[in-house]
Protein backbone atom coordinates (compact mmCIF):
# COMPACT_ATOMS: atom_id res chain seq x y z
CA UNK A 1 0.00 0.00 0.00
CA UNK A 2 1.47 3.48 -0.80
CA UNK A 3 -0.17 6.56 1.20
CA UNK A 4 -0.08 9.70 0.17
CA UNK A 5 1.92 12.66 2.00
CA UNK A 6 -1.12 14.55 2.21
CA UNK A 7 -3.13 11.42 3.62
CA UNK A 8 -0.55 11.21 6.76
CA UNK A 9 -0.71 15.06 6.91
CA UNK A 10 -4.05 14.48 7.29
CA UNK A 11 -3.56 12.16 9.99
CA UNK A 12 -1.18 14.51 12.12
CA UNK A 13 -4.07 17.47 11.60
CA UNK A 14 -6.38 14.71 13.57
CA UNK A 15 -3.92 14.09 16.36
CA UNK A 16 -3.13 17.70 16.68
CA UNK A 17 0.35 17.09 16.01
CA UNK A 18 2.74 19.74 14.54
CA UNK A 19 5.82 18.04 14.31
CA UNK A 20 6.68 15.72 10.87
CA UNK A 21 8.59 12.56 12.73
CA UNK A 22 6.48 10.44 10.47
CA UNK A 23 8.21 6.95 9.83
CA UNK A 24 7.05 3.79 8.20
CA UNK A 25 7.86 0.90 10.60
CA UNK A 26 6.45 -1.37 7.71
CA UNK A 27 3.60 -4.29 8.49
CA UNK A 28 2.30 -6.76 5.75
CA UNK A 29 0.89 -3.98 4.02
CA UNK A 30 3.42 -1.05 4.55
CA UNK A 31 0.58 0.69 6.11
CA UNK A 32 2.23 0.76 9.72
CA UNK A 33 3.88 4.15 10.82
CA UNK A 34 5.38 6.12 14.10
CA UNK A 35 4.49 9.32 15.26
CA UNK A 36 7.41 10.48 17.40
CA UNK A 37 5.75 12.66 20.43
CA UNK A 38 6.51 12.62 23.97
CA UNK A 39 3.98 9.78 23.59
CA UNK A 40 4.82 7.92 20.61
CA UNK A 41 1.93 6.87 18.81
CA UNK A 42 1.76 3.91 16.44
CA UNK A 43 -0.74 4.15 13.46
CA UNK A 44 -2.13 1.46 11.13
CA UNK A 45 -4.18 2.77 7.79
CA UNK A 46 -6.28 0.33 6.12
CA UNK A 47 -7.80 0.29 2.57
CA UNK A 48 -11.53 -0.63 2.28
CA UNK A 49 -10.41 -2.51 -0.56
CA UNK A 50 -8.35 -5.18 1.37
CA UNK A 51 -10.18 -4.69 5.10
CA UNK A 52 -14.01 -3.79 6.29
CA UNK A 53 -14.08 -1.54 9.31
CA UNK A 54 -16.80 -4.35 11.21
CA UNK A 55 -13.64 -6.58 10.82
CA UNK A 56 -11.52 -4.21 12.87
CA UNK A 57 -13.92 -3.34 15.43
CA UNK A 58 -14.06 -7.52 15.47
CA UNK A 59 -9.95 -7.52 15.93
CA UNK A 60 -10.09 -4.79 18.55
CA UNK A 61 -13.39 -6.05 20.58
CA UNK A 62 -11.18 -9.46 20.63
CA UNK A 63 -8.18 -7.77 21.98
CA UNK A 64 -9.73 -5.74 24.53
CA UNK A 65 -11.73 -8.80 25.93
CA UNK A 66 -8.13 -10.36 26.06
CA UNK A 67 -7.34 -7.04 27.69
CA UNK A 68 -9.27 -6.82 29.80
CA UNK A 69 -8.82 -10.67 31.30
CA UNK A 70 -4.99 -9.78 32.36
CA UNK A 71 -3.66 -10.64 28.63
CA UNK A 72 -0.74 -7.93 27.34
CA UNK A 73 -1.87 -6.77 24.22
CA UNK A 74 -2.11 -3.56 22.81
CA UNK A 75 -5.60 -1.33 22.57
CA UNK A 76 -6.77 1.71 20.58
CA UNK A 77 -6.87 4.72 21.37
CA UNK A 78 -10.65 6.32 21.03
CA UNK A 79 -9.69 9.76 18.60
CA UNK A 80 -13.11 11.37 18.80
CA UNK A 81 -16.31 10.51 20.08
CA UNK A 82 -16.77 7.10 20.70
CA UNK A 83 -15.32 5.34 17.56
CA UNK A 84 -11.42 3.79 17.31
CA UNK A 85 -11.90 4.29 13.29
CA UNK A 86 -11.02 7.67 11.62
CA UNK A 87 -12.08 8.35 8.51
CA UNK A 88 -9.56 9.42 6.19
CA UNK A 89 -10.90 9.23 2.13
CA UNK A 90 -13.29 7.25 0.84
CA UNK A 91 -11.05 4.24 0.27
CA UNK A 92 -8.50 5.10 3.48
CA UNK A 93 -9.26 4.55 7.50
CA UNK A 94 -7.24 4.60 10.71
CA UNK A 95 -6.97 3.38 14.12
CA UNK A 96 -3.80 4.45 16.37
CA UNK A 97 -2.16 2.71 19.03
CA UNK A 98 0.09 4.20 22.58
CA UNK A 99 4.01 2.61 21.30
CA UNK A 100 4.23 -0.31 23.68
CA UNK A 101 6.86 -0.08 25.94
CA UNK A 102 10.41 -2.49 24.57
CA UNK A 103 11.37 -3.88 21.08
CA UNK A 104 11.43 -7.71 19.14
CA UNK A 105 13.19 -9.60 20.48
CA UNK A 106 16.56 -10.12 19.43
CA UNK A 107 17.06 -14.31 18.12
CA UNK A 108 20.45 -13.48 18.90
CA UNK A 109 20.46 -12.06 22.70
CA UNK A 110 20.65 -13.39 25.80
CA UNK A 111 16.70 -12.89 26.21
CA UNK A 112 16.18 -15.55 23.44
CA UNK A 113 15.78 -18.50 25.74
CA UNK A 114 13.90 -21.41 27.38
CA UNK A 115 12.08 -19.04 29.63
CA UNK A 116 11.10 -16.78 27.09
CA UNK A 117 9.57 -19.54 25.27
CA UNK A 118 7.78 -20.98 28.05
CA UNK A 119 6.16 -17.30 28.85
CA UNK A 120 5.28 -17.17 25.27
CA UNK A 121 3.38 -20.08 25.55
CA UNK A 122 1.60 -19.48 28.47
CA UNK A 123 0.52 -16.22 26.54
CA UNK A 124 -0.97 -18.04 24.33
CA UNK A 125 -2.53 -21.18 26.00
CA UNK A 126 -4.13 -18.11 28.06
CA UNK A 127 -5.56 -16.43 25.13
CA UNK A 128 -6.96 -20.22 23.81
CA UNK A 129 -8.33 -20.72 27.36
CA UNK A 130 -10.14 -17.42 26.79
CA UNK A 131 -11.30 -17.44 23.56
CA UNK A 132 -13.85 -20.64 25.15
CA UNK A 133 -15.69 -17.50 27.11
CA UNK A 134 -15.75 -15.02 24.50
CA UNK A 135 -19.10 -13.68 23.11
CA UNK A 136 -18.44 -10.65 20.96
CA UNK A 137 -20.51 -8.15 19.09
CA UNK A 138 -18.57 -8.23 15.69
CA UNK A 139 -18.08 -12.23 14.59
CA UNK A 140 -14.30 -13.20 14.32
CA UNK A 141 -13.78 -15.33 10.55
CA UNK A 142 -13.76 -19.27 10.53
CA UNK A 143 -10.61 -20.56 8.79
CA UNK A 144 -12.08 -21.10 5.79
CA UNK A 145 -13.02 -17.84 5.01
CA UNK A 146 -9.41 -16.51 4.53
CA UNK A 147 -9.58 -15.92 0.65
CA UNK A 148 -6.31 -17.90 0.45
CA UNK A 149 -9.21 -20.83 0.45
CA UNK A 150 -11.26 -19.55 -2.66
CA UNK A 151 -8.24 -18.67 -4.88
CA UNK A 152 -7.51 -21.12 -8.45
CA UNK A 153 -4.19 -23.45 -8.07
CA UNK A 154 -3.80 -22.68 -11.44
CA UNK A 155 -0.16 -21.18 -10.88
CA UNK A 156 1.26 -23.77 -9.28
CA UNK A 157 3.21 -26.86 -10.63
CA UNK A 158 0.63 -30.35 -10.12
CA UNK A 159 2.86 -31.52 -7.32
CA UNK A 160 2.07 -28.72 -5.35
CA UNK A 161 -1.24 -28.11 -6.31
CA UNK A 162 -1.96 -31.98 -5.42
CA UNK A 163 0.06 -32.03 -1.58
CA UNK A 164 -2.26 -28.61 -1.00
CA UNK A 165 -6.20 -30.09 -1.80
CA UNK A 166 -4.81 -33.03 -0.02
CA UNK A 167 -3.96 -30.91 3.29
CA UNK A 168 -7.25 -29.02 2.92
CA UNK A 169 -8.65 -32.79 2.73
CA UNK A 170 -6.87 -33.76 6.27
CA UNK A 171 -7.99 -30.20 8.08
CA UNK A 172 -10.86 -30.81 7.07
CA UNK A 173 -11.41 -34.07 8.52
CA UNK A 174 -10.06 -33.19 11.89
CA UNK A 175 -12.82 -32.53 14.34
CA UNK A 176 -13.92 -29.85 16.81
CA UNK A 177 -14.27 -30.02 19.66
CA UNK A 178 -14.01 -26.91 22.47
CA UNK A 179 -10.86 -28.39 23.55
CA UNK A 180 -9.11 -28.12 20.29
CA UNK A 181 -10.76 -24.73 18.44
CA UNK A 182 -11.42 -21.76 19.24
CA UNK A 183 -10.16 -18.27 18.53
CA UNK A 184 -6.55 -18.04 17.47
CA UNK A 185 -4.16 -15.17 17.13
CA UNK A 186 -2.87 -16.23 13.59
CA UNK A 187 0.41 -15.30 13.45
CA UNK A 188 2.11 -15.39 16.86
CA UNK A 189 5.29 -16.04 15.54
CA UNK A 190 8.67 -13.84 17.00
CA UNK A 191 8.00 -11.28 15.03
CA UNK A 192 4.41 -10.24 16.70
CA UNK A 193 5.52 -9.69 20.01
CA UNK A 194 7.11 -6.53 22.09
CA UNK A 195 9.81 -7.59 24.79
CA UNK A 196 10.58 -5.48 27.86
CA UNK A 197 12.48 -6.53 30.68
CA UNK A 198 10.77 -9.59 31.02
CA UNK A 199 6.76 -8.62 29.81
CA UNK A 200 5.55 -9.81 26.57
CA UNK A 201 3.28 -7.18 25.22
CA UNK A 202 1.29 -9.41 22.26
CA UNK A 203 0.75 -7.29 19.10
CA UNK A 204 -1.06 -7.75 15.58
CA UNK A 205 -4.04 -9.66 15.73
CA UNK A 206 -5.26 -8.46 12.14
CA UNK A 207 -5.08 -13.04 11.47
CA UNK A 208 -7.07 -13.79 14.53
CA UNK A 209 -9.67 -16.22 13.77
CA UNK A 210 -11.69 -19.27 14.55
CA UNK A 211 -9.21 -22.53 14.34
CA UNK A 212 -7.89 -25.23 15.82
CA UNK A 213 -5.54 -24.74 18.79
CA UNK A 214 -2.95 -26.99 17.05
CA UNK A 215 -2.63 -24.59 14.07
CA UNK A 216 -1.51 -21.73 16.57
CA UNK A 217 1.18 -23.69 17.97
CA UNK A 218 2.47 -25.01 15.00
CA UNK A 219 3.13 -21.27 13.77
CA UNK A 220 5.28 -20.58 16.73
CA UNK A 221 7.85 -23.65 16.08
CA UNK A 222 7.64 -23.40 12.61
CA UNK A 223 8.42 -19.92 12.38
CA UNK A 224 10.44 -19.86 15.58
CA UNK A 225 12.69 -23.22 13.41
CA UNK A 226 13.24 -20.99 11.07
CA UNK A 227 15.92 -18.72 12.83
CA UNK A 228 17.96 -21.73 12.72
CA UNK A 229 19.70 -22.03 8.78
CA UNK A 230 20.92 -25.99 9.00
CA UNK A 231 18.54 -28.55 9.04
CA UNK A 232 20.16 -30.92 12.27
CA UNK A 233 20.57 -27.44 14.47
CA UNK A 234 17.08 -26.40 13.56
CA UNK A 235 15.44 -29.75 14.51
CA UNK A 236 17.51 -29.56 17.94
CA UNK A 237 16.08 -26.34 18.42
CA UNK A 238 12.89 -27.26 17.14
CA UNK A 239 12.40 -30.05 20.80
CA UNK A 240 14.10 -27.49 22.90
CA UNK A 241 11.34 -24.86 21.63
CA UNK A 242 8.42 -27.01 21.76
CA UNK A 243 9.08 -28.52 25.25
CA UNK A 244 9.55 -25.26 26.83
CA UNK A 245 6.67 -23.51 24.61
CA UNK A 246 4.52 -26.20 25.66
CA UNK A 247 5.34 -26.22 29.63
CA UNK A 248 3.93 -22.85 29.43
CA UNK A 249 1.29 -23.06 26.82
CA UNK A 250 0.03 -25.92 29.58
CA UNK A 251 -0.50 -23.51 32.63
CA UNK A 252 -2.98 -21.27 30.89
CA UNK A 253 -4.65 -24.33 28.29
CA UNK A 254 -4.86 -27.81 28.68
CA UNK A 255 -3.46 -29.62 25.70
CA UNK A 256 -6.47 -32.41 25.60
CA UNK A 257 -6.70 -33.30 21.48
CA UNK A 258 -4.24 -30.68 20.70
CA UNK A 259 -0.64 -32.23 20.22
CA UNK A 260 -1.45 -34.95 18.02
CA UNK A 261 -1.98 -32.16 14.96
CA UNK A 262 0.94 -30.05 15.93
CA UNK A 263 2.80 -31.86 13.73
CA UNK A 264 0.34 -32.00 10.74
CA UNK A 265 -0.13 -28.02 10.95
CA UNK A 266 3.65 -27.05 11.04
CA UNK A 267 3.66 -28.83 7.63
CA UNK A 268 0.89 -27.46 6.88
CA UNK A 269 2.36 -24.04 7.56
CA UNK A 270 5.33 -24.35 5.43
CA UNK A 271 3.34 -25.06 2.73
CA UNK A 272 0.65 -22.43 3.31
CA UNK A 273 3.89 -19.87 3.30
CA UNK A 274 4.75 -21.07 0.29
CA UNK A 275 1.02 -20.47 -1.54
CA UNK A 276 0.45 -17.65 0.38
CA UNK A 277 3.73 -15.43 -0.83
CA UNK A 278 3.64 -16.95 -4.17
CA UNK A 279 -0.55 -16.06 -4.94
CA UNK A 280 -0.28 -12.61 -3.02
CA UNK A 281 2.60 -10.77 -3.12
CA UNK A 282 4.30 -8.89 -5.99
CA UNK A 283 7.82 -9.83 -5.53
CA UNK A 284 8.98 -6.35 -7.25
CA UNK A 285 7.00 -4.78 -3.94
CA UNK A 286 8.76 -6.81 -1.28
CA UNK A 287 11.30 -5.49 1.37
CA UNK A 288 14.20 -7.17 2.37
CA UNK A 289 12.86 -9.51 5.14
CA UNK A 290 10.09 -10.62 2.86
CA UNK A 291 12.24 -11.44 0.07
CA UNK A 292 15.26 -13.58 2.58
CA UNK A 293 11.48 -15.39 4.12
CA UNK A 294 10.45 -16.36 0.17
CA UNK A 295 13.86 -17.73 -0.43
CA UNK A 296 13.64 -20.17 2.31
CA UNK A 297 10.36 -21.48 1.10
CA UNK A 298 11.87 -22.60 -2.14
Amino acid sequence: MKVDESVLNQILDVLDYQGTDVHLLGGYFNNVYEISSEVPIIVKIFSRGIHREEEILSEIEWTQFLHENGVHVTVPIILSGSSYIHNLTDDLFFVAYEKVKGAHIDINGKDWNEKLFKQWGHGMGTMHSLSKLYKGKYRRPEWNEHKIYRMRMDSFKDKIKEKWEQCLADIQSISKSKESYGIIHGDLNHHNFIYDKGDITYIDFGDSEFHWFAYDIAIAVYHASQTIKDRAGRDRFASIFFNSFIEGYVMGNSVNDILEHVDFFVNFRHLYSFVYHHQFLQKDQLNKQQLKYLSVLQ
